[in-house]
């Protein structure tokens, strides 16, 4: 089964409270894992869900130019402005151009640990080992929406041919899942691959660098934690995992396995719920009459209450004279799907 690919259309969020004690769950997660301090372990992917079209953060580009050249940028193009930031390189102040993005499809990533077994189950009422399940792109609290992805992966394709003389779309070769690709030997470096064929990637394993624990927070409060990165292709001599849970591929217009989206953490189902084409979809629908099964399978911590994101723009120093659409990267009938 290929993974969808689509196009934009249209949006919109309560959730079952529970006894749980919290606490005690999320010290044993952090106990049974062990993984207080970072480190490297070996993991699959074990879904990829998709989170349907989800808005953009400003593309924002290091600028060395003054106050007349910013004034003819915005000049040049309307949607541009200016802010002070931070150079991501060097860490030091810098002035940066910012562009508005055009809304992209987006995917959530969740890895197994078939090393670690946790028993979420027990705190719902019935044992249930699984492995340690942790969702890249991390996860923080709003009060709008609740617990959500922190960053999710979007979907955007490029031309490999820098020239420009052929037309090689593909995802980056320095997004993630390119990544993925070339470390398990799907493709070659240069190659593409395209948004269509990232469910090739469940089930595939991988090197991550991981970590549970209590972060420490503002007023001496902790708060339950969970990190994972992607580190690279599993080295010489290591062997691939079992894979001890079936990967699944959850997609926005297509009916899902009822088990797989009962699965659903709360902060990915958060995010679906902010994209543009959540009303009316299918997984609305499948969500929605998932909502009132108690979910003993991935359920996540208590939100961390620690500082609500607020919602802020960043001051535009520079403002564009006349507000345009969103930046238009390729033009739809050059993508190849």
């Amino acid at each position: 089964m290929a993974f969808e690919c689509y196009s934009v259309t249209t949006s919109a969020g309560s959730e079952k409270k529970s006894d749980v004690n919290w606490d005690e769950l999320n010290q044993h997660i952090i106990d049974t894992a062990g993984l207080q301090e970072r480190e490297t372990l070996v993991g699959y992917v074990s879904a990829i869900v998709d989170l349907g079209i989800q808005k953009q953060e400003d593309a924002e580009y290091v600028f060395e130019g003054d106050a007349d050249d910013e004034a003819e940028e915005i000049e040049k193009d309307g949607r541009v402005y200016f802010k002070d930031g931070i150079n991501q390189e060097t860490k030091k102040p810098a002035r940066m151009k910012c562009l508005p993005q055009k809304d992209q499809q987006a995917i959530a990533i969740a890895v197994d640990f078939p090393d670690i077994m946790v028993d979420k189950g027990q705190f719902f009422g019935e044992s249930n080992p699984k492995p340690l399940r942790l969702w890249m792109g991390g996860q923080f609290y709003t009060q709008n929406n609740g617990m959500i992805l922190g960053r999710p992966t979007a979907l955007k394709v490029t031309n490999l041919d820098k020239e420009r003389k052929t037309k090689k779309w593909s995802l980056a070769q320095n997004h993630v899942l390119y990544k993925m690709a070339v470390a398990a030997k799907l493709i070659k470096p240069s190659e593409c691959f395209l948004p269509n064929d990232i469910d090739k990637i469940l089930g595939q394993a991988f090197q991550f660098s991981a970590q549970v624990y209590m972060k420490e927070g503002k007023g001496g409060k902790s708060y339950f934690t969970e990190y994972i990165n992607f580190v690279g292709a599993l080295g010489r001599g290591q062997a691939t995992p079992e894979l001890v849970t079936t990967p699944i591929l959850i997609q926005f217009n297509k009916k899902n396995p009822d088990e797989a989206v009962a699965e659903l953490r709360n902060h990915v189902i958060n995010t679906m719920k902010m994209a543009t084409n959540w009303e009316g979809s299918m997984i609305q629908k499948q969500v929605e009459a998932n909502k009132n099964q108690e979910n003993q399978g991935e359920t996540e911590a208590e939100p961390s209450k620690e500082e609500p994101v607020k919602e802020t723009k960043p001051k535009k120093v520079s403002k564009p004279k006349v507000e345009t659409p969103v930046v238009e990267d390729i033009e739809d009938d050059d993508l190849p799907f």
